[in-house]
Parts: structure tokens; C-alpha cells; sequence
């Protein structure tokens, strides 16, 4: 038999976890539900030590989880420190398949675990952490291509190529320099490339 709550939220990222903890401060029955065993994949998902900025000073904070800008470490021990503080009511494991509105206004949440949740209403916060942007060339999955750095230090003396030039990737290349030789490989038109070596 189905779990029913009033609130389901599908994803545990800064818009998930700050709308499972308001339900849960309200006493509302809620369930947040989270594919990995962690929250909020994107942020833990960031290099180690990567420092987080927080929102635009203008905009007004109104969730129970703290939010400041600060490592990812600290963000992460804030936003697991109010989960527990708060009760949210969050099950890890339990990555949403199929959403389905039945004709009496309850939507069915499928998860890919086989269980079944039921919910008056459901608030989407997922985010992209999953969509990975390949390369789109023979041997873009061969082993030694990576598409996350969750660790720096891992890496010395190696050479590394890193393809694009966005935040991420000079980023990635700034910490991963000072114990390797870090190429980056950035196309902006079909026929013009530019390297920068570290």
C-alpha cells in the first residue's frame, strides 16, 4: 500500500530542502525524496573545498535552513544539521520515475525502488547535477575521461586536459595546477580554438 502525505518534494537541492523544511516546521505531512543517500547532489557533488556563494543580498531568505556563503563542507553540515533539527521527513534512495495525476486530484509518485507514494501536492526541485554534457566524440567514455572533479588532490603530476572554458572548468583547472600541467581546450567557432596553458 501506498505512504500518503500531503506535500511530496521530488529532490533535495537548495529549493527541495528548504520546502521540506518549512512543511516540516508547520507540522505538515510531508516526504522529500531523494535519489542518492546524500542531500542535495549538486553541492555535494562540488570539488572538495569549492567555496558556495549565497543569494543576492536584495532577496529576502524565508526558509529554516541557513544559507551564507561559505565551503561546501559548511553548507552541507548546515543543510543536514536543519534537516535533522526540523524532522524532515526525507527518504534517500527513492529517485522518482513516473508522476501521475489520478482523476481524484492525488497524484501517484513512482520511484525507480518500486515504492509508491502518494500526494495532495508535489513540488518539484530537481535540479541538473545529472545531465552531463559529453563531448559528443568517439571515446568520450573511455575511463581516463572524466566529467566531475570531486577532489583535486587526488591528482599529481599528470598531465590534464580540461575541454571548455566556463566556470567550472577554470575552476577545475585552477585547483587541479598546482600539482599538474593543466591544458584547457576551449572552441568557440567550428574553426578557431584557443589553449591556455597553467
Amino acid at each position: 500500500m501506498a505512504e500518503r502525505y500531503k506535500i511530496a518534494i521530488v529532490g533535495s537541492g537548495p529549493g527541495g530542502i528548504s520546502a521540506a523544511a518549512r512543511a516540516a516546521e508547520r507540522g505538515e505531512s510531508h516526504v522529500l525524496l531523494e535519489a542518492e543517500p546524500h542531500l542535495s547532489n549538486t553541492i555535494y557533488r562540488y570539488q572538495k573545498g569549492k567555496f558556495v556563494m549565497d543569494e543576492p543580498g536584495i532577496l529576502p531568505l524565508r526558509s529554516p535552513v541557513p544559507f551564507k556563503a561559505g565551503s561546501r563542507e559548511d553548507i552541507l553540515d548546515g543543510w543536514n544539521e536543519a534537516a535533522a533539527r526540523l524532522k524532515v521527513n526525507v527518504k534517500h534512495g527513492h529517485e522518482v520515475t513516473a508522476i501521475k495525476r489520478r482523476e481524484d486530484g492525488i497524484f501517484d509518485i513512482k520511484c525507480g525502488n518500486g515504492q509508491v507514494v502518494e500526494a495532495e501536492f508535489v513540488v518539484m526541485g530537481i535540479g541538473l547535477q545529472g545531465n552531463i554534457r559529453k563531448l559528443g566524440v568517439p571515446g568520450e567514455d573511455l575511463p581516463f575521461v572524466q566529467y566531475q572533479l570531486d577532489d583535486p588532490d587526488e591528482y599529481s603530476g599528470e598531465t590534464i586536459v580540461i575541454v571548455g572554458a566556463g566556470d567550472a572548468a577554470i575552476e577545475n583547472a585552477v585547483a587541479l595546477a598546482k600539482q599538474n600541467n593543466v591544458v584547457i581546450v576551449n572552441s568557440r567557432e567550428p574553426r578557431k580554438a584557443t589553449r591556455t596553458r597553467f
